[in-house]
C-alpha cells in the first residue's frame, strides 16, 4: 500500500477519491484489515454491492429508497424519493439492538469518514435536505420532524435552512456544535471525516482538513455508521454515497 496512510500529505488535506491521508495517517487498516485484530476493527465500504437487510438496514419515514447507482467504482444512492418535509431513507451499519459497534473510550480512537454528494437540493434555503453522516445509536428514526432525535451521535448534519453542514456531538441528550463547516452545493462531491480522541476530543475534517476540535459532550455509549437522506420539503433530494470508513482502533482485553 506504500505509505499512504503512513504520514499526512504536507500541502493537500485530501488526495482525489480515496481516503484522506490527514484523517487516517495512524491508522493501521491493512494491519487489521488483514487479521491484526489485536490492534481494533472496522471496514471500509465501497458499494460494490448491496443488500438492505445485512449489513445496511435501511428505513424509511414515509417514502425512500436505499439502492446501488450504475456507476464505475460503486455507489450507493439514498434517495428521499419525496419532497414533502420529513420524508425520506435512513441507513444504519448493523441495524438491530446489539449491533452498535464502536464505543468511545479513554484508550481508543475512533475514525470515520465518508465520501458523499447531495443531488436535486435546489438551490437556497428550505429547497435543500434534511441529512445526517456519522455515528449513532441505533434507531429507525435518527431524524424526525427536522432534528436529530437521537441522544447519543457524532457527525455532520444539516436540517436547518442556511446550506451549512454543521457538526455534533451529543452525550445523553446533551450537545456540542461547531457550525458552518460545509456549504452545499447540488452534485458536488465532500469528504466529511471525523476521529474520535479517547472520551474528550472529537475532530471533524472536511475534504482531509481539520477544523475546530470538540471537546464537550462525547457519547460513551454503544454506536454505529448511520446515513440520512430525507425531504426539506420542495425538492426530492439524493445521497450519493461513493464510500464511507470506519475503524476502531484499541487493544480489546481478552
Amino acid at each position: 500500500m506504500g505509505d499512504l496512510y503512513t504520514k499526512p500529505q504536507a500541502k493537500a488535506g485530501s488526495i482525489r477519491r480515496g481516503l484522506s491521508p490527514n484523517v487516517w495517517s495512524l491508522v493501521p487498516i491493512t494491519e487489521i484489515s488483514n487479521g491484526g485484530l489485536s490492534e481494533g476493527y472496522g471496514l471500509i465500504d465501497d458499494f460494490l454491492s448491496f443488500n438492505d437487510e445485512s449489513p445496511w438496514i435501511v428505513t424509511n419515514a414515509t417514502a425512500g429508497t436505499a439502492a446501488l447507482d450504475d456507476a464505475k467504482g460503486g455507489v450507493l444512492l439514498l434517495d428521499s424519493a419525496s419532497s414533502t418535509d420529513g420524508q425520506g431513507v435512513q441507513v444504519q451499519l448493523g441495524g438491530a439492538t446489539g449491533s452498535e459497534s464502536f464505543i468511545p473510550s479513554s484508550v481508543s480512537k475512533i475514525y470515520l469518514e465518508a465520501r458523499i454528494k447531495v443531488a436535486d437540493i435546489g438551490t437556497s434555503g428550505s429547497d435543500t435536505c434534511d441529512m445526517f453522516i456519522g455515528l449513532a445509536e441505533v434507531d429507525t428514526t435518527v431524524i424526525a420532524s427536522g432534528a436529530n432525535t437521537t441522544a447519543n451521535h457524532v457527525g455532520f448534519e444539516h436540517v436547518d435552512d442556511d446550506g451549512a453542514v454543521d457538526f455534533h456531538s451529543e452525550k445523553a441528550g446533551t450537545r456540542s456544535s461547531e457550525t458552518s463547516l460545509h456549504t452545499l452545493s447540488d452534485g458536488t462531491y465532500v469528504k466529511l471525516g471525523l476521529v474520535i480522541d479517547g472520551v474528550s476530543k472529537i475532530t471533524p475534517y472536511v475534504n482531509g482538513v481539520a477544523k475546530t476540535a470538540i471537546t464537550t459532550n462525547v457519547p460513551i455509549v454503544e454506536m454505529t455508521p448511520s446515513l440520512v437522506c430525507q425531504s426539506a420539503g420542495t425538492t426530492d433530494p439524493i445521497m450519493h454515497v461513493d464510500w464511507i470508513a470506519c475503524y476502531q482502533v484499541e487493544q480489546i482485553a481478552n
